[in-house]
């Protein structure tokens, strides 16, 4: 609470110039709140669409937030940020792959564990382990992103498997306007946290392209903690003509993690080697007939660890939706996806051999316009496994503007997890008969706008989950055993005073059964920032609450620990000495909070790290 009230204290000092503000003034009329308050979102329906248009509950991470983000990360900046969400975290960087390791993400309760709950896209594209089933943490960097959009609750009815909690799209950055722009950096720190940087972007008539390349290591705060990635991304399209466009995005992470263990069993020689690639070919064509996307995708992983365990997996697939819209106010998209998915693996005892298995889906979404005022959505799924067989995945959901500044949501749908060949194959609790996971999300929510630079958005949901894979003994096996139910709610707050100012914060509520672990049952966010001609300060507050951690012992079951509460604050700053030179100094864990974000593993102190960054060509 001391932290809160210190945190409260120095956020009134930065917010000062918002009283003193006239109303009216140009400097006061200088943004388009309506993009902040009311952004253009494409995740939920695979097309844009205004957010308040949107049944489904939606977060957004912009650019500029990716800019003042105090990690490099994708899951350090959507821990800070996305109400309901958790992340579990172990040190300065990384995360690691197997074990404890860090990285495991919830969303409204479901997950928290090896098995992925929440799915992963890159500019629509599945990111997961094929032969895990699971996502790899450290290769999701902020590096050649435009911005983050994370649906909150189920998104299976769009996406298929993996998608039971929500979604989250990291969408590529693009260049629009014609020029070219090049960024050099580098960076250093505490726990002699190191890297350098590689940015470069253009646009050449029709032909856009942004590459970039970061190197980044850290000692880390522990013994036997080091971390070292290299990461690449690259994005390139081209206008064929006023109709149609192709583009191509790829990615490469090459990381070496290191796991100190936990301290009542710390290790001195535990190391992950993880190789990540991915990659997309996206075709859109527009006609009398409506919109027409294709895409080729792909990912593929190699991993070594410590006890010699190596594995190869990969995920291929292909996506073809058509967006139509037959009368005014009326839109349908049709679409089918398939995908395999597998790998091999082997360690030090045995060679496991080579598992994949087929996915293949057709689905349908609808959304009408009914009296101006009511916005009716609609979708069904049909999911086939290869082992599983059919899986039916709808969805509904209403959206009234009762007002010019008031918007009900209604919405219900449906999620499920396949189980991962590891479930299915993998030593001795395998069962190869299993059916998946599955999740039902009932929500109601409401949005208020307060004039014209306000808006206040209050959601509360009922999750019931059945068929849930857990593991049971004697014998050991995963059986289909598990169900819950549980509610919650969440608050969020969005402001924009000034130009200069803008204040976002919310705040989670989640009655998750007992036995749950890495899901906290209240969470606070609360971010604010200043921004003025040569510098912009941003602040950002974080508390968990009311959650259970797990030690693991070598068996599936885990041991559960109750675990603190805590709160961290984070501050970064960007000096903008000259017109071309950018020095970022991040100040994190600002008041020195002791803390554990999973359970044995405590949290690094005060540190600070600093990044300056030198541009080339106009932005």
């Amino acid at each position: 609470m001391r932290q809160i009230i210190l945190f409260i204290l120095s956020l009134s000092i930065i917010a000062k110039p918002l009283f003193s503000q006239t109303p009216g003034s140009p400097e006061a009329d200088s943004i388009d709140v309506r993009y902040v308050l009311d952004p253009i979102i494409k995740t939920a329906s695979k097309m844009d669409g205004a957010q308040r248009d949107i049944a489904a509950s939606i977060s957004l991470v912009d650019e500029d937030q990716i800019r003042l983000a105090s990690g490099c990360t994708v899951l350090e900046i959507l821990q800070h940020r996305i109400p309901g969400l958790h992340v579990t975290e172990w040190g300065v960087m990384g995360f690691g792959a197997a074990g404890q390791s860090a990285g495991k993400i919830s969303l409204r309760g479901v997950g928290g564990g090896a098995n992925t709950h929440v799915l992963i896209l890159r500019n629509g594209r599945p990111d997961f382990m094929g032969l895990m089933g699971c996502t790899i943490a450290d290769e999701f960097s902020l590096d050649g992103l435009e911005r983050i959009e994370v649906i909150r609750g189920p998104g299976s009815f769009l996406y298929g498997t993996n998608a039971t909690g929500g979604v989250i799209n990291l969408i590529p950055k693009r260049r629009s306007r014609q020029g070219f722009e090049t960024h050099l950096g580098g960076g250093y720190g505490a726990f002699d946290t190191r890297s350098l940087m590689l940015n470069h972007g253009g646009k050449i008539g029709s032909l856009d392209y942004f590459v970039t390349v970061n190197h980044r290591q850290s000692d880390g705060h522990r013994e036997g903690s080091d971390y070292r990635g290299r990461y690449y991304t690259a994005h390139f399209g081209y206008e064929m003509g006023e109709k149609s466009t192709v583009e191509m995005n790829a990615n490469l992470a090459d990381m070496r993690v290191e796991d100190p263990g936990s301290v009542t069993d710390p290790h001195s020689d535990d190391w992950y080697d993880l190789l990540r690639f991915g990659a997309d070919i996206h075709l859109r064509h527009e006609s009398r007939w409506g919109e027409t996307h294709l895409k080729l995708h792909g990912n593929f992983g190699k991993h070594d660890f410590f006890d010699g365990w190596h594995s190869d997996d990969r995920l291929l697939g292909f996506m073809a939706y058509h967006h139509v819209k037959p009368r005014t106010g009326h839109t349908t998209t049709v679409g089918f996806d398939y995908k395999r998915y597998g790998g091999n693996a082997v360690d030090a005892s045995m060679d496991y051999g080579a598992f994949f298995v087929t996915e293949y889906a057709a689905y349908i979404h609808s959304q009408q316009l009914l009296a101006g005022r009511f916005i009716l959505s609609g979708g069904l799924r049909a999911e086939h496994h290869e082992l599983c067989g059919i899986e039916w995945l709808p969805k509904a959901g209403l959206v009234s503007h009762v007002t010019s500044s008031s918007s009900l949501r209604l919405s219900a749908a449906k999620g499920f997890r396949s189980p991962s060949l590891r479930e299915l194959y993998f030593w001795l609790p395998a069962n190869d008969s299993l059916k998946p996971d599955r999740v039902w999300n009932y929500e109601a929510a409401l949005e208020q706008r307060v004039g014209r630079r306000m808006e206040v958005e209050a959601a509360v949901f009922l999750v019931e989950g059945s068929d849930l894979i857990q593991f049971q003994a004697p014998p050991p096996r995963w059986e289909n055993s598990g169900s819950y139910r549980y509610t919650g709610y969440e608050i969020l707050f969005r402001w924009v005073p000034t130009a200069r100012i803008g204040v976002d914060a919310s705040w989670s509520r989640m009655n998750v059964p007992f036995d749950v672990f890495n899901v906290p049952g209240k969470k606070l966010t609360f971010q604010t920032r200043y921004v003025s001609r040569y510098f912009t300060l941003s602040l950002n507050l974080m508390h968990v609450g009311d959650w259970t951690g797990a030690e693991f012992t070598g068996s599936p079951v885990p041991v559960l620990h109750p675990m603190c509460d805590y709160t961290v604050v984070n501050s970064t700053l960007l000096i903008r000495p000259l017109p071309y030179v950018e020095l970022k100094l991040m100040l994190r864990n600002a008041f020195d909070e002791d803390y554990e974000a999973m359970y044995g593993y405590p949290m690094p102190g005060r540190h600070v790290l600093m990044d300056i960054r030198y541009q080339i060509g106009a932005r």
